[in-house]
């Protein structure tokens, strides 16, 4: 795992933010929702993707307006939409495992 996903995505202010996001949007799947479909939102990403030399600075990290809450399918599609096997499964908690 990459040092981001472990010191950034366990920490306690995302999980915070990750729990307020999902609750502003209803806990639904934005682009599904923008269909016109009702699906379980499990996912919260960043539009602006974390890297070593952002992930630490709140206004990308934690700022509601890079976030996108989607479902594991919607999410698949961003990331990883060239391969036909899911990289990681999703936890009990919302949390990614790779």
């Amino acid at each position: 795992m990459r040092s981001i996903e472990r010191q950034f995505y366990w920490s306690r202010d995302w999980k915070r933010c990750r729990e307020a996001y999902k609750q502003s949007k209803s806990y639904l799947c934005e682009r599904c929702l923008a269909k016109g479909i009702y699906s379980p939102g499990d996912i919260v990403h960043h539009k602006i993707y974390l890297t070593e030399a952002n992930y630490r600075d709140p206004s990308v990290s934690l700022n509601f307006d890079n976030l996108e809450l989607l479902c594991a399918s919607c999410h698949e599609k961003e990331h990883f939409s060239d391969k036909s096997e899911p990289r990681y499964q999703i936890g009990r908690n919302g949390e990614l495992i790779f």
